[in-house]
């Protein structure tokens, strides 16, 4: 069939390592529409019958499809078309990420809609989940920018916006123009007011509700400059793992310096094509005082209200949305207090403060942690793995690997040498809050002189640089390692590529 709703498709993510997809995925929800379903009846459903998912295909299509393809004249191929039907709902929760497939239950954020009692409120959960989670905030910005620019919005004309704008199908190509999956997911969004009940219009005050941003917000920041956008950045991070506060101009302009050198070569312009109108535009709040003098790099800036809640990927930075919520939440936790609870003798806090580290130093240094690979606290919270990425000037992937261990050998970075390769990423880098064993160099050297991938060591006097200092204390070491890759790998470029 033409709808790729009426297929068997796969969930998002499925079918690539670390469940990576490239391009913002539209959910495929075939059959899982407000016109077909009622949410908390198929919710109840689906947890009155946990682990069978034939079973659950059987009661969906009881309720919802006993009367459909009654053109087909043979039962039993009634029946398979009423089951086909009903699977696709299944698979529309799914991608909704509702449901786990393979153990044909609610997912926690399922389970949680279903428990709230209240049908306004549950739809509007759900709402927020969709904005959020599932694109839908971009998707009701490409409408209002086609509205402004008094373009019709209907179905394949959204379709081509959308494949425009990097969206892709769950299973990674383009959207084709008859699909109904882009309206379904804006239907769900009438549900809770978002959209008008016909037509397109977005309620401005709900998504601001909702998601904590205007659609407004979301065009002004798509249309910053690069160095607008990467001073944003820097001051966006820190507000995610240090809170509210005020930090130093000269502070934030030594990261973007880190970030991109080129762009940031020149001072003497940074007050007048930057800070300046980033406060106008009300992204900022820019603290000085006399005594601080009148130079580009001089006073404090201040995350706003609208920076604080502006969804990242606007300001050319991946969200932290895939880090389990109690390492999130405590990001912000004082920098020495995380570091003596790597000393508790509670493998469990030991473990959880190591991996608050990693994902707050990666993101701190402008990577975006995707996952965990292993679980501190099933380890003795000695050691944490983790997968993370960057989008700077092209995409890189990092095989992450922290040790809160006394000394760290060369087994270790065999380890994420071959999880690199296993996982297609650039760089692996090793963090011990204790020390590396002579040969943990050495392998390191020969693996950029011989190698695609390179290794990135922070050892223990690296971190207390950190701790002493934030971003600013750990973003030499990272330059100074990167200079010395720069240098093994300089002579590889007089050799003859080998012959396979």
């Amino acid at each position: 069939m033409s709808d790729e709703g009426r297929l068997e498709i796969e969930p998002a993510g499925a079918g690539v390592p670390g469940g990576v997809h490239r391009g913002r995925i539209l959910p495929a929800a075939n059959d899982f529409s407000p016109g077909i379903v009622n949410l908390r009846e198929l919710l109840q459903l689906l947890a009155d019958t946990p682990g069978d998912r034939a079973a659950q295909a059987e009661r969906i299509r009881l309720l919802y499809f006993a009367d459909k393809v009654e053109q087909r004249t043979d039962p039993g191929d009634r029946m398979k078309q009423q089951l086909q039907l009903a699977r696709n709902v299944l698979i529309g929760v799914e991608n909704y990420r509702l449901y786990d497939k393979a153990g044909a239950l609610l997912t926690p954020f399922g389970a949680e809609l279903l428990a709230n009692p209240h049908e306004p409120t549950r739809n509007a959960a759900f709402a927020r989940h969709i904005l959020t989670e599932l694109h839908g905030l971009e998707i009701l910005r490409i409408i209002h920018a086609m509205q402004r620019a008094d373009r019709t919005v209907d179905k394949a004309t959204l379709a081509d916006e959308l494949n425009r704008h990097g969206f892709v199908t769950t299973r990674g190509g383009p959207i084709p123009t008859n699909t109904g999956n882009h309206l379904r997911l804006i239907g769900w969004l009438r549900e809770a007011g978002v959209v008008s009940a016909k037509g397109y219009e977005v309620d401005e005050a709900v998504v601001r509700s909702l998601a904590g941003a205007a659609i407004a917000d979301l065009e002004d920041a798509s249309e910053l400059t690069d160095p607008q956008k990467i001073f944003l950045q820097i001051v966006r991070r820190d507000f995610d793992v240090n809170g509210p506060r005020n930090i130093f101009v000269r502070d934030v302009l030594t990261l973007c310096k880190a970030r991109a050198p080129t762009l940031f070569a020149r001072t003497d312009h940074i007050r007048r094509s930057v800070v300046d109108p980033l406060v106008e535009g009300d992204w900022l709040a820019h603290l000085t005082k006399s005594e601080e003098g009148r130079g580009g790099d001089s006073g404090r800036v201040r995350a706003s209200d609208r920076l604080q809640t502006v969804a990242p990927e606007y300001l050319g930075i991946g969200s932290i949305a895939g880090i389990p919520s109690e390492v999130r939440s405590r990001l912000n936790k004082p920098l020495g207090q995380i570091f003596e609870e790597l000393d508790s003798p509670n493998t469990g806090v030991k473990g959880l403060a190591l991996e608050t580290l990693a994902v707050r130093l990666l993101y701190e240094v402008g990577l975006t942690p995707i996952a965990f690979r292993e679980r501190g606290a099933e380890n003795d919270g000695a050691e944490v793995d983790l997968i993370a990425e960057g989008t700077d000037l092209h995409f890189h992937r990092w095989m992450v690997q922290c040790k809160n261990t006394r000394s760290v050998s060369v087994g270790a970075l065999a380890k994420e040498v071959g999880m690199a390769v296993l996982y297609r990423a650039q760089v692996v880098l090793i963090v011990t809050t204790g020390r590396f064993t002579a040969t943990v160099h050495v392998h390191a050297r020969d693996l950029a002189e011989t190698n695609s991938i390179q290794a990135i060591l922070i050892d223990g006097a690296a971190l207390a640089d950190y701790r002493r200092r934030g971003a600013l204390g750990l973003i030499p070491h990272f330059q100074k390692l990167a200079e010395k890759t720069r240098d093994w790998k300089r002579p590889q470029l007089g050799r003859e590529p080998q012959a396979e």
